[in-house]
């Protein structure tokens, strides 16, 4: 599954702290793969084959193994707006958790790094695809991700397919999330919030603070809050299941080169606000990989 740019950058650091719990958890189940007197290597490109076999992997993994017991254990908590955000990133933990488990099968590093080159090879891939082998690979990620947030909050799939949007009403829907996130009030309690934190002393973690803080005001001062929210505004059921609907459809037009415009430029004055700086979380996850 190809996430939105939205979506991989305000995850980025939840993500890369999931990384190092899972590296360390999965290290040795991962030996099988490796050898004391062969260095690992990873794959320098995708086939059809491999596309298609990293994809049913996750799937039968999220579907009848540890990701689906994780997503039980998500669906089970109470259905409650003030928590969706820590439920969300156990989601994305499981997934990702998941992902890098097949991934590592393949060759690739359990890490952040490794799913990044995974996503360019699997980009450079499509690109060079027939229409039809686009497509296949476009269709099975959306079913993908319908499954794991269908099965995570509860939300039936035949709702998710309610809620398709084209291209110009996604496009309208996406606009109004963009002019939200940065009307001056969300961008000043977002500013405010993160200033009155008092610093760890390590990047890493001062880091994660503001980004919770960005996630539970985009989800709550964004999408969710208001009266009426910008998710009923967007046509969508107000509270948890509408959020869920609509990211659905975030998911669904996300390589869409207008949407993505609109979200990333958006984003980028949301992280300005926050004070994160992208090219220090870079530099961030590098000393967090070379230390793992």
């Amino acid at each position: 599954m190809l996430l939105s740019r939205f979506a991989a950058v305000s995850l980025r650091i939840k993500t890369n702290q999931a990384h190092k719990r899972l590296t360390s958890k999965l290290s040795n189940q991962l030996r099988c793969f490796s050898s004391t007197n062969v260095g690992p290597s990873q794959p320098t490109a995708l086939t059809k084959d491999m596309a298609n076999g990293i994809q049913d992997a996750t799937k039968l993994f999220m579907e009848h193994g540890i990701g689906m017991q994780k997503m039980k254990v998500i669906a089970k908590e109470a259905e409650d707006v003030d928590t969706i955000v820590g439920r969300w990133q156990s989601m994305m933990e499981a997934y990702l958790g998941t992902q890098v488990h097949v991934l590592a099968g393949l060759g690739y590093t359990p890490d952040e790094s490794g799913l990044h080159l995974y996503n360019q090879h699997l980009a450079t891939f499509v690109q060079s695809a027939s229409p039809s082998i686009q497509e296949d690979l476009r269709v099975a990620n959306r079913d993908l991700w319908r499954f794991v947030l269908s099965s995570s909050f509860n939300v039936s799939l035949e709702d998710i397919k309610k809620s398709e949007m084209n291209i110009v009403d996604a496009r309208n829907a996406m606009h109004k999330v963009s002019m939200k996130m940065i009307e001056p009030a969300v961008l000043e309690a977002i500013a405010l919030k993160c200033a009155s934190l008092t610093s760890t002393g390590n990047y890493a973690m001062d880091m994660g603070q503001k980004h919770q803080i960005v996630q539970e005001a985009l989800v709550h001062d964004v999408y969710i809050g208001g009266e009426p929210s910008l998710l009923t505004e967007c046509g969508f059921e107000s509270g948890e299941k509408g959020y869920v609907s609509m990211q659905c459809v975030m998911a669904e037009h996300q390589s869409d080169p207008l949407i993505t415009q609109y979200i990333s430029s958006a984003m980028m004055q949301v992280l300005k606000s926050a004070g994160i700086d992208m090219s220090e979380v870079r530099k961030a996850t590098e000393d967090m990989k070379s230390d793992s």
